[in-house]
């Protein structure tokens, strides 16, 4: 989790306790979004870019 956490933070530019609350709202959410990401049509562009699909999270795995 504090790879992912370091990364909002570096890539993204969220401070520590920005890049959390998000980690804790996509934990919240993990069961909605991949239905949020198919209406929004994002869901393939995201997974083609993540290495194996993070792990089938979004049903790319």
């Amino acid at each position: 989790m504090d790879e992912i956490i370091n990364g909002l933070i570096t890539k993204v530019g969220l401070d520590k306790e920005t890049a959390e609350k998000v980690i804790a709202f996509l934990k919240e959410h993990a069961d909605d979004l991949p239905g949020l990401l198919a209406k929004s049509g994002l869901q393939d562009k995201i997974t083609s870019k993540l290495p194996g699909g993070l792990g089938g999270l979004f049903g790319g795995g």
